[in-house]
């Protein structure tokens, strides 16, 4: 998308239009308890698109995907203010993607600030729970860490890099039924 089309969506969807609260349904039509089966079709949907990507890909469905995540993190975040503070960035980041993705910065017991510097390298860890993408892999009983994975890596490095002009990376600590934790590696 180039900038000109960006500056006529926005201008297309400017309103002068306000909406009261009293404006808004109470009920959402359907009710999202009718919308569950849609949303389980679709994970199974999704893991079985990405079942056949690697089935033909190999292991080159990771970088397909990755690449395809990252673009949409660019593409997504330039409607984002943008943001210089990695850790206030990563807050926003998950605040807006509340209900898909939740991330949490961490930091180990041993360490006073979240940003950490160690042999010329910068990092922050990120927990990830409530995560749609480990909850389609789980229930299409595929494995973490491969090419749905990598989309929303590349869709948080490609957000972060957008709304803080910084190159950053994303690696995996660790993998779990409840929750994940990432390296989040700033260049």
């Amino acid at each position: 998308m180039t900038d000109g089309t960006i500056r006529e969506m926005k201008d297309s969807f400017a309103s002068t239009t306000v909406y009261r609260s009293e404006d808004v349904p109470l009920q959402c039509i359907p009710p999202p308890n009718e919308l569950e089966d849609t949303l389980h079709g679709l994970m199974k949907l999704n893991g079985l698109i990405i079942r056949s990507l690697e089935e033909i890909a190999g292991r080159g469905a990771n970088a397909v995907t990755y690449r395809a995540g990252r673009k949409y993190g660019h593409e997504v975040a330039k409607y984002f203010r943008k943001i210089e503070d990695v850790e206030e960035a990563l807050k926003e980041l998950s605040y807006i993607l509340h209900g898909q993705y939740t991330i949490e910065i961490w930091k180990p017991a041993d360490k006073d600030r979240y940003i950490i510097e160690e042999n010329g390298s910068t990092f922050i860890y990120l927990v990830f729970h409530d995560c749609i993408v480990r909850q389609t892999l789980r229930r299409n009983g595929q494995p973490q860490g491969g090419p749905l994975c990598l989309t929303l890596f590349g869709y948080v490095v490609g957000a972060i890099e957008e709304i803080t002009g910084k190159k950053a990376k994303l690696e995996i600590v660790h993998t779990g039924p409840n929750a994940c934790l990432k390296k989040l590696i700033l260049q």
